[in-house]
């Protein structure tokens, strides 16, 4: 398979995937979240605020919309989750989940366990999911064939038990290489919103997908491609190099799909929080405040945010909670 992703739905999800390198001369990826919400804001409405807040386990997202409308608007969410390998147990379906049959399409699995609430009220958000081989949409091809997008952990490929001709036609289309299947599986999530006059408050969370960095070597130095892309000074640096026990985990928040809605925002707000008070994170921007033994800030007013937002977390292995003391 293309990744490797092993977690339970809800926990904070481990994962190696090529994704736009933060290194042009490293093979290493910068860890996927999600994309989103994605939405086409109407002329005359406006996000007053907008606050994200980032850990190592969660992404949390609030949007304050304003309607100056005496009518109720209405318009549209889209949440893509990320792709991952359609492994057994890649999304820790139990042998009786209905996504490992043939319904992973119109049932998605939530293995990001996203959570949307509008006015403090939560809604749950239409799904479904897609086979994706080469960026391209297969999932037609594999239900047709009666393989499923998604398969339970206890259960052997189901393609064995296909005709050998079928089997030969999955093989030539790459979707099946050494009896193991090429595809990746992506769900997405969407629901319809009502904007009555004034303010609604619409929240979004999820687990993010982090991940772990081996070796990011010259990187770290001074103009290297993480420093640049984190904003990693030469305090950290140096405190970085102090322990090199340190595991290094990145989470990536990809605001917006190209073309949807990216701002401006009236009031901005970015926490991150680094989890023990022992552990380093590096983000941009540099002018971030710490507000808290493991928590900083960044806010601006009339923001357009950039397209990704990237986190670098310095995880100490011996912290234990977020009281310990540097």
């Amino acid at each position: 398979m293309r990744g490797t992703l092993a977690a339970l739905c809800g926990a904070t999800i481990l994962v190696s995937m090529a994704m736009p390198s933060f290194a042009a001369n490293e093979d290493r990826g910068i860890g996927h979240a999600a994309t989103g919400p994605a939405f086409d804001l109407p002329a005359d409405m406006s996000v007053a605020r907008q606050e994200v807040s980032i850990s190592l386990h969660s992404v949390r997202l609030t949007y304050v919309f304003k309607s100056p409308r005496r009518q109720t608007v209405h318009f549209s969410f889209a949440m893509p989750a990320m792709p991952v390998d359609a492994d057994p147990d890649i999304v820790a379906l139990g042998e009786n989940s209905v996504a490992a049959g043939l319904t992973a399409d119109t049932q998605p699995p939530n293995y990001l366990n996203l959570s949307v609430r509008v006015n403090g009220k939560p809604l749950t958000p239409a799904g479904h999911g897609h086979a994706l081989l080469d960026g391209k949409d297969v999932t037609r091809p594999l239900l047709d064939a009666g393989v499923p997008l998604l398969s339970g952990p206890d259960g052997e490929p189901s393609w064995r038990h296909l005709s050998p001709e079928v089997q030969t036609r999955l093989e030539a289309s790459g979707l099946i290489n050494n009896d193991t299947a090429q595809w990746t599986y992506q769900a997405s999530f969407e629901w319809d919103q009502s904007f009555e006059p004034g303010e609604t408050r619409v929240e979004i969370s999820y687990a993010p997908a982090s991940e772990y960095l081996s070796d990011i070597g010259s990187s770290v130095d001074p103009g290297g491609s993480a420093t640049r892309a984190y904003c990693i000074n030469d305090a950290l640096r140096r405190a970085f190099l102090r322990k090199p026990s340190y595991e290094l985990y990145s989470v990536t928040h990809l605001v917006s799909l190209p073309g949807g809605w990216r701002g401006p925002v009236g009031h901005y707000r970015l926490t991150v929080d680094k989890g023990a008070a022992v552990n380093l994170v590096a983000f941009c921007p540099l002018a971030a405040k710490k507000i808290a033994p493991t928590t900083f800030e960044w806010t601006a007013r009339d923001f357009t945010p950039e397209r990704q937002l990237g986190v670098l977390f310095f995880v100490d292995p011996d912290a234990t909670s977020s009281s310990t003391q540097k």
